[in-house]
């Protein structure tokens, strides 16, 4: 035989308003925690960086739901007693002297830069192309070598190792004459155009000095890369 158990419609009202309130205090105390992370991340911009550019990135960790944050009449104070410029990660000291209140967080500030990657897995030898790079936001601190900034200065490059997707292109990785290709040699002097056909005796890049040799005369000449298959040269 099962019984109802009668609770007072008082005892009702009295864990409804109890559940309220709870629910309520955790809704203001999650929305003192991201108001004083914002002013945590507004002091690191303003106050510790110097002039920070439009790719900086600034993130400040969550702070533990389960603390307390006590009303701060006169305001939060900021301070980062021992920061570091040359560091990414801020430790920040938030305070409330009224309260005799504090509590560290951590900021971490990134400076970002636009860079070409690859945007699917390359062969040794695979072109450069609109359909196999891509423009993607890369902290500073970890590119290595001369990244490129615009993918109109690599088309018609081939890389000459194999790479992952995601990988930062770098001139080492690319050459727009490689060795063994046959090349264009032009020849500019005043209002007299030559031209003649070589075969490229080392890789290069777009600038780049390399070693031609010419099919014609079948001698060596230093003639710098200007494009894809073209070298010139200074007579």
């Amino acid at each position: 035989m099962h019984y109802m158990t009668h609770i007072p419609l008082s005892t009702k009202l009295s864990i409804v308003f109890t559940l309220f309130f709870v629910s309520m205090a955790a809704i203001a105390s999650q929305q003192t925690h991201r108001i004083i992370e914002k002013q945590a991340a507004d002091f690191v911009r303003d106050s510790l960086l110097n002039s920070p550019g439009e790719d900086t990135q600034i993130e400040v960790r969550s702070i533990d739901p389960r603390i307390q944050v006590p009303v701060c009449p006169q305001g939060f104070q900021f301070e980062s007693p021992n920061f570091d410029p040359r560091l990414s990660n801020v430790s920040v000291k938030i305070s409330c002297p009224d309260k005799q209140w504090f509590l560290f967080t951590h900021v971490q500030v990134q400076n970002m830069k636009q860079v070409v990657v690859t945007s699917e897995t390359l062969s040794p030898g695979a072109m450069i192309n609109s359909g196999n790079i891509q423009l993607a936001d890369i902290e500073q601190s970890r590119l290595r070598g001369s990244a490129f900034y615009s993918l109109e200065d690599i088309r018609g490059a081939r890389v000459k190792r194999r790479v992952r997707p995601g990988t930062v292109l770098t001139e080492s990785m690319l050459c727009f004459v490689c060795k063994g290709d046959r090349v264009t040699i032009s020849a500019v002097t005043g209002s007299l155009s030559i031209q003649v056909y070589g075969v490229a005796e080392e890789d290069g890049t777009l600038g780049e000095t390399i070693q031609v040799r010419n099919i014609s005369s079948d001698k060596m000449v230093l003639a710098t890369v200007a494009g894809t298959d073209e070298v010139t040269i200074k007579i």
